[in-house]
Protein backbone atom coordinates (compact mmCIF):
# COMPACT_ATOMS: atom_id res chain seq x y z
CA UNK A 1 0.00 0.00 0.00
CA UNK A 2 3.00 2.15 0.91
CA UNK A 3 4.57 1.89 -2.36
CA UNK A 4 1.09 2.82 -4.28
CA UNK A 5 1.06 5.99 -2.24
CA UNK A 6 4.57 6.97 -3.02
CA UNK A 7 4.57 6.00 -6.79
CA UNK A 8 0.65 8.10 -7.25
CA UNK A 9 2.40 11.05 -5.39
CA UNK A 10 5.43 10.91 -7.84
CA UNK A 11 3.09 10.52 -10.64
CA UNK A 12 0.87 13.65 -9.60
CA UNK A 13 4.02 15.76 -8.88
CA UNK A 14 5.34 15.07 -12.49
CA UNK A 15 1.93 15.83 -14.09
CA UNK A 16 2.17 19.30 -12.44
CA UNK A 17 5.59 20.13 -12.21
CA UNK A 18 7.55 21.12 -15.41
CA UNK A 19 11.12 21.37 -15.96
CA UNK A 20 13.37 24.44 -17.34
CA UNK A 21 17.11 23.73 -17.58
CA UNK A 22 19.06 26.61 -17.51
CA UNK A 23 22.61 26.56 -19.28
CA UNK A 24 25.33 28.37 -18.70
CA UNK A 25 24.29 31.58 -17.41
CA UNK A 26 27.12 33.70 -16.17
CA UNK A 27 26.83 36.42 -13.79
CA UNK A 28 29.01 39.04 -11.81
CA UNK A 29 29.22 38.50 -8.08
CA UNK A 30 31.74 40.70 -5.47
CA UNK A 31 34.53 38.94 -3.85
CA UNK A 32 34.64 39.67 -0.42
CA UNK A 33 38.42 39.66 0.21
CA UNK A 34 39.17 42.63 -2.41
CA UNK A 35 36.23 43.62 -3.42
CA UNK A 36 36.25 43.32 -7.31
CA UNK A 37 33.71 41.77 -9.24
CA UNK A 38 34.24 38.05 -10.11
CA UNK A 39 32.71 35.86 -12.91
CA UNK A 40 30.30 32.90 -11.68
CA UNK A 41 28.64 31.12 -14.55
CA UNK A 42 25.96 28.50 -13.17
CA UNK A 43 23.62 25.45 -14.49
CA UNK A 44 20.06 24.69 -13.11
CA UNK A 45 17.80 22.41 -13.40
CA UNK A 46 14.22 23.83 -12.01
CA UNK A 47 10.99 22.10 -11.21
CA UNK A 48 7.89 23.48 -10.65
CA UNK A 49 4.32 25.07 -11.97
CA UNK A 50 5.42 26.76 -15.26
CA UNK A 51 8.53 27.56 -14.64
CA UNK A 52 9.54 26.70 -18.64
CA UNK A 53 6.49 28.75 -19.82
CA UNK A 54 7.82 31.98 -17.46
CA UNK A 55 11.25 31.29 -18.39
CA UNK A 56 12.10 34.81 -18.94
CA UNK A 57 11.24 35.41 -14.99
CA UNK A 58 13.18 32.97 -13.57
CA UNK A 59 16.08 34.21 -15.42
CA UNK A 60 15.22 37.56 -14.01
CA UNK A 61 15.03 36.46 -10.34
CA UNK A 62 17.96 34.08 -10.58
CA UNK A 63 19.89 37.32 -11.80
CA UNK A 64 18.40 39.36 -9.00
CA UNK A 65 19.07 36.64 -6.34
CA UNK A 66 22.88 35.39 -7.48
CA UNK A 67 24.14 39.42 -7.31
CA UNK A 68 23.47 39.31 -3.76
CA UNK A 69 25.87 36.92 -2.87
CA UNK A 70 29.58 37.39 -2.48
CA UNK A 71 31.77 34.83 -4.35
CA UNK A 72 33.04 33.06 -1.32
CA UNK A 73 29.38 32.49 -0.32
CA UNK A 74 28.85 30.70 -3.55
CA UNK A 75 31.01 27.88 -3.38
CA UNK A 76 30.15 26.44 -0.11
CA UNK A 77 27.57 24.13 0.67
CA UNK A 78 25.53 25.61 2.80
CA UNK A 79 26.13 29.26 0.42
CA UNK A 80 24.31 27.07 -2.86
CA UNK A 81 21.57 25.57 -0.15
CA UNK A 82 21.49 29.49 0.62
CA UNK A 83 20.81 29.94 -2.72
CA UNK A 84 18.28 27.74 -4.06
CA UNK A 85 16.42 28.55 -1.38
CA UNK A 86 16.31 32.56 -1.92
CA UNK A 87 15.98 32.22 -5.67
CA UNK A 88 12.30 29.65 -4.52
CA UNK A 89 11.14 32.20 -2.11
CA UNK A 90 12.16 35.20 -4.50
CA UNK A 91 10.48 34.06 -7.34
CA UNK A 92 7.23 33.34 -5.54
CA UNK A 93 7.19 37.00 -4.14
CA UNK A 94 8.14 38.69 -7.18
CA UNK A 95 6.66 36.94 -10.16
CA UNK A 96 4.22 34.27 -8.26
CA UNK A 97 6.16 31.63 -9.85
CA UNK A 98 5.90 28.35 -7.66
CA UNK A 99 9.45 26.67 -7.87
CA UNK A 100 9.53 23.02 -6.16
CA UNK A 101 13.11 21.72 -6.48
CA UNK A 102 16.21 23.71 -7.52
CA UNK A 103 19.38 21.01 -8.93
CA UNK A 104 22.62 22.69 -9.26
CA UNK A 105 24.69 21.28 -12.17
CA UNK A 106 27.61 23.13 -12.17
CA UNK A 107 28.47 26.12 -10.69
CA UNK A 108 31.98 27.70 -11.39
CA UNK A 109 33.46 30.96 -10.00
CA UNK A 110 36.38 32.65 -12.17
CA UNK A 111 38.69 35.30 -10.57
CA UNK A 112 39.85 38.06 -12.80
CA UNK A 113 43.76 38.46 -11.70
CA UNK A 114 45.14 41.60 -12.14
CA UNK A 115 48.71 41.93 -14.55
CA UNK A 116 50.43 42.73 -11.28
CA UNK A 117 49.14 39.25 -9.47
CA UNK A 118 49.84 37.60 -12.05
CA UNK A 119 53.65 39.17 -12.81
CA UNK A 120 53.99 38.42 -8.95
CA UNK A 121 52.79 34.32 -9.10
CA UNK A 122 55.07 33.70 -12.10
CA UNK A 123 57.91 35.42 -9.87
CA UNK A 124 57.04 33.39 -6.96
CA UNK A 125 56.68 30.07 -8.96
CA UNK A 126 60.29 30.93 -10.43
CA UNK A 127 59.02 30.97 -14.02
CA UNK A 128 60.14 34.62 -14.04
CA UNK A 129 63.84 34.33 -13.82
CA UNK A 130 65.27 37.25 -15.83
CA UNK A 131 69.45 36.72 -16.58
CA UNK A 132 71.32 39.58 -15.76
CA UNK A 133 72.11 42.38 -18.59
CA UNK A 134 75.17 41.89 -20.34
CA UNK A 135 77.09 44.89 -21.76
CA UNK A 136 76.87 45.42 -25.13
CA UNK A 137 80.45 44.62 -25.77
CA UNK A 138 80.62 41.55 -23.88
CA UNK A 139 77.28 40.83 -26.40
CA UNK A 140 79.42 41.15 -29.57
CA UNK A 141 82.15 39.20 -28.56
CA UNK A 142 80.27 36.19 -27.89
CA UNK A 143 78.26 36.94 -31.15
CA UNK A 144 81.82 37.27 -33.19
CA UNK A 145 82.79 33.72 -33.40
CA UNK A 146 79.47 32.39 -34.54
CA UNK A 147 79.63 35.26 -37.29
CA UNK A 148 83.41 34.25 -38.73
CA UNK A 149 83.66 32.02 -41.91
CA UNK A 150 84.79 28.47 -41.35
CA UNK A 151 88.50 27.37 -41.60
CA UNK A 152 90.00 26.38 -44.68
CA UNK A 153 90.29 22.76 -45.24
CA UNK A 154 93.13 21.51 -47.10
CA UNK A 155 91.49 19.52 -50.23
CA UNK A 156 93.01 15.84 -50.67
CA UNK A 157 94.96 15.48 -53.89
CA UNK A 158 93.15 13.75 -56.87
CA UNK A 159 94.64 10.16 -56.83
CA UNK A 160 95.86 9.02 -60.24
CA UNK A 161 94.16 5.65 -60.58
CA UNK A 162 90.88 7.29 -59.40
CA UNK A 163 88.15 9.52 -61.11
CA UNK A 164 87.79 12.17 -58.79
CA UNK A 165 84.65 14.56 -58.87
Amino acid sequence: MKRFLVTLFFLHVSLVANTLSVNNFKANVFSKTDKKPVEATLSLILEGKDVDVYERKVVDALNVVIGSYFAEDLITSKGKELLKATLIAYAKKTHNLTIDIVYIKDLTIKMNPSVQEIVDALKKEGLFNVAPKQQPQQQLQQLLPSLAPPPSRKLPLPDESGVNF
